[in-house]
């Protein structure tokens, strides 16, 4: 019968050296890591954050104005007047590339150490399958939600502040994005410490933004003359329900 002497074992980093881990254990160093994403990821992160980098270059003096207008603490209402047509459009691309961050970012999170073997147990997708929906749904809803104040301006014949108000969501979405931008690039490419504060940075980017824009809708229903409950009603009908439609998987499903 063979006799092994465990004290004498020789260890795989005796051997291979300290560098030498098991294959179990390099998977778990992935996870969390933006290695586990893949290589079109960080593509695809380092490509928008190059066309942003040209985009604000380009458009500095536009992009100054939006966010003067945006976050400013004043009484009154915003004058939407000087925003051109081409200010407009560069509105929905700066949300469309806003969108596609978001898709990352929540890719980003799902592979967390603190998050991903919750994730693993409760759904099937891959991260960019999770992505994808992410993008699409968010689309649709801002797409339905712009059908609805069109149709809610049409019966109600208050399509002037409906506009308004498509507006100013679009000019509080578009400006924060902005502002977010660097924050996300470094939280989509960065680790550890670095990627925590850029996490951080955005909730407190995001909570100035929401603050911002609640007044600025409140202003609105206040000019026209709308009763406080209508502007509840809409904060609730337009605001939160959307929200929590895209919360109510992962609520559902347990996180």
């Amino acid at each position: 019968m063979v006799q092994y002497d465990i004290e004498n074992i020789v260890s795989a980093e005796e051997i291979f050296g300290e560098a030498c881990t098991l294959a179990s254990q390099g998977e778990e160093l992935a996870i969390g890591g933006i290695s586990s994403l893949g290589t079109i990821y960080q593509i695809v992160t380092g490509c928008l954050a190059l066309l942003f980098i040209f985009i604000l270059v380009k458009y500095m003096p536009m992009f100054h104005n939006l966010v003067a207008a945006s976050f400013n603490f004043r009484r009154g209402r915003v004058d939407l007047h000087f925003i051109s047509t081409e200010a407009r459009n560069i509105e929905i691309f700066i949300s469309i590339a806003g969108l596609s961050l978001l898709a990352l970012l929540v890719m980003r999170l799902i592979v967390l150490p603190e998050i991903n073997p919750y994730y693993n147990e409760t759904y099937t997708f891959s991260p960019w399958s999770v992505g994808g929906i992410v993008f699409g749904t968010t689309f649709l809803l801002i797409f339905i939600e712009r059908g609805l104040l069109y149709l809610t301006g049409i019966v109600s014949g208050t399509t002037n502040a409906c506009r308004d108000l498509w507006h100013i969501k679009l000019l509080y979405f578009s400006t924060t994005i902005i502002l977010l931008t660097p924050l996300l690039i470094l939280a989509l490419l960065t680790e550890g410490l670095i990627a925590q504060i850029a996490l951080y940075g955005s909730v407190a980017v995001c909570s100035i933004s929401l603050i911002l824009f609640i007044k600025e809708t409140f202003l609105l229903f206040r000019a026209q003359r709308f009763s406080i409950f209508h502007w509840i009603l809409y904060l609730c009908a337009l605001e939160i329900f959307p929200v929590s439609l895209l919360l109510a998987p992962v609520l559902r499903g347990g996180f």
